[in-house]
């Protein structure tokens, strides 16, 4: 040891030398806790806090599930069934003639499916009339509340009438 440490430390107080070592002890103490106890605590609540968010994300996820179950059963249920199919053609046909179109016949095939699948539907049809009354269809249909969507249009003019190929849209209910 130099010789001014070892003459500095004989002539200082016993009770400051205590004290010092006991605040430097207290110090290495706080140190160790720090190390030992609250650093991996501070790890783990940020690991708890991510797990957390993500729960909290499931759980919004399975809420946003939930409603939209019940709107597509709402949609399922507003779905024809195959046996509803003649009553939606009538629909349409009787929708035409509101406008004074004339509809020759509608040709569709009714895929088989099993109780509660859901198949797509295609019906094609000539319509003939007015331009404005083409128009007027046109619109209600796709206005209709019927779960039917136009496929394909295709116009034509013969002798100042329109005539018109239309393919419509449609999903249908296993029986």
């Amino acid at each position: 040891m130099p010789p001014y440490l070892s003459t500095w430390l004989r002539e200082i107080d016993p009770r400051l030398l205590r004290m010092s070592l006991l605040f430097a002890g207290l110090v290495l103490v706080n140190f160790i806790v720090y190390a030992v106890v609250l650093s991996p605590s501070i790890t783990q609540r940020a690991m708890q806090e991510t797990r957390y968010t993500e729960l909290r994300k499931k759980h919004a996820e399975a809420v946003l599930f939930q409603k939209q179950k019940k709107a597509l059963g709402g949609i399922v249920s507003g779905i024809p069934s195959q046996k509803d199919m003649p009553l939606v053609i009538k629909d349409i046909v009787q929708s035409a003639r509101r406008f004074h179109l004339s509809v020759a016949a509608i040709k569709y095939d009714i895929p088989k499916r099993l109780n509660g699948e859901v198949a797509m539907l295609s019906l094609s049809f000539p319509v003939a009339g007015r331009y404005p009354d083409l128009k007027r269809f046109i619109f209600d249909i796709e206005t209709s509340s019927r779960f039917v969507g136009i496929q394909e249009l295709k116009l034509d003019s013969d002798h100042g009438r329109g005539k018109m190929d239309m393919k419509l849209i449609t999903y249908v209910k296993g029986q």
